[in-house]
């Protein structure tokens, strides 16, 4: 899509129109910035915006190339973080690019307060363009039922000030020209408000009046005289009235003028004196170059026709003959940018009973589309309408404007006047800063300062002990981890200054890490290491969105449902482990915790006194600790941890589990990895357990300090059959470590020195949305209650040779009257959108 080039065409009425594509005079300054700094675009989608407690957000993550919007996976992860109304951080997850597809869920049944919530998306790589380009959308949790600690602050949206600011067309006044005025009125509590007033000048005459049309903003149109200031006198729904003064007339400067129809739009330069030589216009779409030339002082204006142009926000500058910005515009195009996508219903919508939707893509070309898309199936009458953006306007509005724009689907709704000016008035108020055009067209390209990440990586920095040579020769030494969790080892150097980077793996949230500095000859005596924590960017918060009574039906109705189910999350069923931290005080169903002959809380094993979980298994009644050898009952045992059993150090490091593990190193000896030949652990103030020989024969595990661990279980007799052959083992010792936030916390608490010990945020275990299927009469006669408010989630729907996809589920007990939203993009980077309101048996 690079290179949309226009040219001069043909006159009309003394301005010149510009169609057909053809090189321009000047060299393309986009085509080496984007090479030197591609930049990425979010979309995420959601099953709904509106939960109530127990309910899983279901989300998918689309990312697009910022100038195609050609879908792209070059960064390995998205992160996703769910922030309440305060802006305080309630779950952040990562998302793995799996396929080229990131998607994931966030569960609400931890959370504590309810009302207005914010979801933002984001990957590393795009901190360089800054927060104001991260994906936000509102969300809405309530509660299951209300409470004193758990009620909303329902009350009316108090403003007791605004503020209203002037972003004349171009820059600036001019005098003796008619000009366009936009303005944008914002509350004291950061959301825009509706306003009316006048313009006058300082001998208080009224030249022009003014309106918001929507979101706080409007335009207005007087012609301002040599001499003479303006101001506004604005007042606030709700009786109070300010003063602000308008910007200032500048006669030197050169502007732009933009006169739009809906076929075509027409610029002109405006100045208060003579245009200056050498000013050429520059237009650009998301970084594709439309039209590069200089300005003709002969012609009034220039033509521009709309279908010869991508469409979404372009960018017109008016540029010096040096390449420094006089002035900027921008127009909103409406484009060939969506695939024409089709569905048809098949099956009755009765209870219980099979629908098959058949969905169709075409390419604007007419060919068949390729590529994917995610599908929502919500019951109308237990979910209101979204009102955060689609797709479309994400991807072509809200992703190329700083700040947030309320409610960006309203602009699209309609092709009407109102609708049509409002936009502009946005785009007047709300400049697009993706690139510096002007210092790409003198040759100063930008590039990120922050890499594209593509995997995993725990970095951190080693001390030496003592009171002398710190520093010295850190780089003979090496870094070696190992994942027990995973039995996988890896090493890394360190260099002069200590530095450590450990990369190229991946591991789901809650892995713990162990990491330790060692060289040839053995471990790196009196070493301090440090792990550096994980660095996340400040989101920002979202404005609150205004109080409305719209929902109130559709929430009356999903508590009926959920009382009709009789408990509060049939409709999703993760098909993966999840840890769900506010369930910690009920019975664990994990079978390694409910098979346990004995168990021992974190409360339990902090009161030993032990000081790691070989010490406490020391103590444990009926476990004898002999050398390298650990009994129960006279008889071995076998090792647990977090529900995998464990294989001793020597196998983790000897596996073939990784690409780059200790076997390719047969000269380093095994047991110096994390135990010396002589090792001792303090016990607590009345006894100290000794360990001495080779440790290749136990987990590596047991060595971990107790305070991240979360309980102890030991599993003995016939219960032991589940886990399969355990050979001659008495019983199994099963240690659960803690996790999400516990474990960080407890992590950086350690008071180890020459271990370290790390459990950075990891990609999220994929789950599966379940709904039942009611294939069979068996099934159908069922006297379980279905009333689901998402009867269907699909992240990926893939869209065959023909543009072709298949979709089917299973209608519920309520009565048929479903939503549909459909988002994706085509790998020609066309946008994907249906939204079916109403699906009911009348509109097959």
């Amino acid at each position: 899509m690079r290179g949309f080039f226009l040219v001069l065409g043909y006159l009309i009425g003394g301005g010149l129109s510009c169609g057909f594509a053809q090189p321009s005079y000047y060299a393309n300054p986009f085509i080496e910035q984007i090479e030197h700094y591609p930049q990425e675009k979010l979309h995420v989608s959601t099953d709904k915006d509106s939960y109530i407690a127990g309910d899983t957000i279901w989300l998918r993550a689309h990312c697009a190339d910022a100038a195609t919007h050609r879908p792209v996976a070059a960064s390995r992860y998205v992160y996703v973080e769910l922030r309440d109304d305060r802006g305080s951080l309630v779950r952040r997850i990562k998302l793995l690019s799996r396929d080229s597809v990131y998607s994931g869920y966030l569960p609400t049944q931890s959370l504590e307060r309810f009302g207005d919530y914010s979801l933002t998306a984001y990957t590393l790589y795009m901190r360089n363009p800054g927060p104001e380009y991260f994906f936000k959308k509102p969300l809405t949790i309530w509660p299951y039922q209300e409470s004193r600690r758990t009620q909303r602050n329902t009350s009316v949206r108090k403003v007791s000030d605004f503020d209203v600011s002037f972003f004349p067309e171009g820059g600036y006044l001019i005098d003796g020209y008619d000009c366009c005025v936009a303005f944008k009125a914002l509350g004291d509590d950061g959301g825009s408000v509706e306003i009316t007033g006048v313009v006058k000048n300082d001998r208080d005459e009224v030249v022009d009046t003014l309106r918001t049309l929507h979101g706080g903003m409007g335009c207005l149109r007087f012609t301002p005289h040599t001499g003479e200031r303006y101001y506004a006198e604005c007042t606030m729904a709700g009786g109070k009235t300010e003063r602000f003064d308008l910007p200032a007339s500048n006669n030197l400067a050169c502007v732009l003028r933009v006169l739009q129809t809906e076929r075509d739009f027409t610029v002109m330069v405006q100045s208060g004196r003579p245009l200056p030589k050498g000013l050429r216009l520059l237009v650009h779409c998301r970084g594709n170059l439309c039209y590069f030339r200089e300005w003709n002082d002969d012609l009034p204006s220039l033509i521009f026709k709309r279908d010869k142009l991508p469409g979404g926000v372009l960018q017109i500058l008016l540029l010096d003959k040096a390449g420094n910005a006089l002035s900027e515009r921008l127009v909103f195009n409406r484009g060939e940018e969506l695939a024409t996508t089709d569905m048809q219903v098949r099956g009755t919508l009765k209870q219980r009973t099979k629908v098959t939707l058949a969905v169709t893509a075409t390419d604007p070309d007419g060919g068949p589309a390729a590529g994917d898309f995610s599908i929502a199936v919500t019951d109308r009458a237990a979910v209101p309408a979204a009102t955060s953006g689609s797709i479309y306007s994400t991807l072509l509005l809200s992703s190329e404007l700083r700040g947030t724009i309320e409610t960006p689907d309203w602009y699209f709704e309609g092709r009407d006047a109102a609708r049509v000016a409002a936009l502009d008035a946005l785009l007047l108020t709300q400049g697009w800063r993706r690139y510096d055009v002007p210092a790409a067209v003198r040759g100063e390209y930008a590039t990120p300062a922050y890499p594209l990440e593509v995997g995993q990586e725990i970095a951190g920095r080693i001390n030496k002990g003592g009171l002398w040579n710190r520093r010295k020769k850190l780089d003979r030494y090496e870094m070696r981890m190992i994942v027990p969790r995973w039995h996988y080892s890896l090493q890394a150097p360190i260099d002069k200054e200590g530095r450590f980077a450990l990369n190229g793996f991946d591991f789901p949230d809650s892995t713990l890490y162990v990491l330790r500095p060692a060289a040839a000859k053995g471990l790196l005596p009196e070493a301090t290491v440090k792990v550096a924590r994980d660095s996340f960017p400040e989101v920002g918060t979202l404005p609150r969105v205004p109080e409305t009574d719209a929902a109130n039906p559709y929430l009356a109705q999903a508590r009926h449902y959920i009382e009709q189910r009789g408990q509060t999350d049939m409709r999703n069923i993760l098909i993966d482990t999840v840890y769900v931290t506010h369930h910690k005080r009920l019975e664990s169903t994990r079978p390694e915790h409910r098979l346990a002959a004995r168990t021992w809380t974190a409360e339990q094993i902090k009161e030993s006194g032990a000081g790691t979980i070989l010490d406490f298994i020391a103590r444990m009644p009926g476990v004898l600790v002999r050398g390298t050898t650990v009994l129960y009952r006279q008889k071995n045992v076998t090792f647990m941890l977090d529900g995998h059993i464990e294989q001793p150090l020597a196998d983790i490091l000897y596996s073939d589990l990784g690409s780059r593990t200790l076997q390719q190193r047969p000269n380093v000896k095994v047991s110096s990895l994390f135990t010396p030949g002589e090792q001792s652990f303090e016990a607590g103030p009345k006894r100290s357990i000794h360990y001495q020989a080779d440790y290749d024969e136990l987990p590596s595990f047991i060595w971990y300090p107790l305070n991240i661990v979360e309980r102890v279980d030991l599993i003995e007799g016939g219960n032991t059959v589940l886990w399969g052959d355990v050979g001659d083992s008495r019983g199994i010792i099963s240690v659960t470590t803690k996790r999400g936030e516990d474990l960080d916390n407890a992590v950086q608490t350690l008071s180890a020195r020459d271990v370290g010990f790390a459990s950075p945020l990891g990609y999220q275990t994929p789950a599966e949305f379940y709904a039942p299927a009611y294939a069979t009469e068996k099934a159908r006669r069922s006297m379980v209650p279905d009333y689901r408010t998402t009867l269907y989630w699909n992240s990926t729907v893939k869209l065959d040779d023909t543009g072709q996809a298949i979709v089917e589920f299973y209608t519920s007990d309520a009565p048929a009257d479903y939503d549909i939203s459909i988002e994706g993009i085509t790998q020609n980077g066309k946008i994907i959108q249906l939204k079916k309101f109403g699906l009911t048996a009348d509109s097959r």
